[in-house]
């Protein structure tokens, strides 16, 4: 009998000591890079919160924030709760720069959502990458922040070589454009897609164009509308970065009589700053951008439903936001199993992104640089007070 009991008094040691193993684990995780316990995960959210970019770059955000809500709703990733952090660059390389510095600082941040502009993921790429902390951007898609060796950057969008062909194919069988006046913006995202698209154009057999540039912020862009005027083009593509910009662009060519058929870029997909700030100017416009009509998506019905109750207008730069955030969360998780985390874990996890299915009508999948495979070009026209998918352009 002592016997027994003894086998029994051990047994129900060693049942006690793994409960006691398993509250421990689930409590907290460990940085072995660091030695730390990782008390809180931390997710920053570098964009331009204020400025002519805020509108978009605060819809990133608040999409962000209700995938980190979701998951802490559930328990956060083994039982450690989710920070989700702002850092706010102003379109300002600089203060890119400084966000990028707290971030990486931040011992319990392990992974970021953006920048999404494409300079300021140019001047930022250096100092994410050599900390191994990961970045998922929504937007930026100049072609070379994939190029340049770095294994930390992903984008849930598609380069600019597939927007500048796609646009190229929209401008001359779409809307059937002969000759084309292209103006841009003086930044790395503009002046690549100018290029891209002109190339684009060319090789469909367009040599009528006309490339001039602008600057961002101007308040009067007539001089140059001007000489878009004398040149007579069937299209005006407004390669801005910011939706204001775009509307004094479209409002002042409709005053100056310019008959020209306008398609905007991306920024420009934002009802508030563009199709209201055009006074009316932007009916009949076209934009182009990296996402979908979320709005024909079952899938997105439940995110649709959270932001609009909380946060009011989708203009669409929220849902890749919402997906990114997801992706990133799931790396972070798989990443954290063994109750052990570092950033370069988390960075191996994301890499192994296959066929990962959200809200974005189409599977994602992250190729060895970190670009997203299959991506696609997605184009609106301006219908009353709202934008109205017309045409999806995948390089065909």
């Amino acid at each position: 009998m002592r016997k027994g009991y003894r086998l029994f008094f051990i047994i129900a040691l060693i049942l006690c000591f793994a409960g006691f193993l398993a509250r421990a684990h689930a409590a907290g995780l460990i940085d072995p890079s660091t030695g730390m316990k990782v008390t809180e995960i931390h997710i920053g959210d570098a964009g331009s919160f204020t400025g002519d970019a805020a509108s978009p770059c605060m819809e990133i955000f608040h999409s962000a924030q209700i995938a980190l809500d979701e998951w802490n709703a559930k328990g956060g990733i083994h039982g450690v709760k989710l920070k989700h952090i702002m850092g706010d660059d102003a379109m300002d390389p600089a203060q890119g720069v400084n966000v990028a510095h707290k971030f990486v600082s931040d011992k319990l941040m392990y992974g970021v959502i953006g920048p999404p502009m494409s300079h300021i993921a140019q001047a930022t790429l250096k100092i994410y990458g050599r900390a191994n902390l990961a970045c998922i951007t929504t937007a930026a898609s100049k072609p070379n922040l994939t190029e340049q060796g770095y294994k930390h950057f992903f984008r849930v969008n598609a380069r600019n070589d597939s927007h500048g062909w796609n646009c190229a194919l929209f401008i001359k069988n779409y809307l059937k454009a002969k000759r084309v006046a292209v103006l841009n913006e003086k930044v790395a995202y503009c002046e690549n897609m100018a290029k891209e698209t002109i190339k684009g154009l060319k090789k469909l057999g367009i040599k009528d164009i006309m490339q001039e540039t602008i600057v961002g912020g101007s308040k009067d862009f007539s001089p140059v509308l001007t000489k878009v005027k004398a040149f007579k083009p069937d299209v005006l593509f407004f390669i801005a970065t910011t939706a204001p910009d775009q509307a004094i662009g479209v409002r002042q060519m409709k005053e100056l009589g310019i008959k020209a058929i306008f398609l905007g870029t991306e920024g420009a997909r934002d009802k508030k700053d563009f199709i209201q700030a055009s006074e009316g100017a932007a009916e009949g416009a076209y934009v182009y951008h990296f996402a979908p009509d979320i709005y024909a998506i079952p899938a997105a019905a439940g995110y649709v439903k959270t932001y609009e109750k909380k946060y009011g207008t989708i203009s669409g730069f929220g849902p890749p936001a919402y997906e990114a955030m997801n992706i990133l969360l799931a790396a972070i998780d798989r990443a954290a199993a063994d109750g052990k985390i570092t950033r370069k874990e988390v960075v191996e996890e994301l890499h192994k992104t296959k066929n990962y299915k959200g809200i974005l009508g189409f599977p994602i999948t992250f190729n060895a640089k970190g670009d997203l495979e299959g991506g696609a070009t997605y184009f609106f026209k301006v219908v009353g007070n709202d934008f109205k998918q017309v045409a999806v352009m995948t390089g065909k």
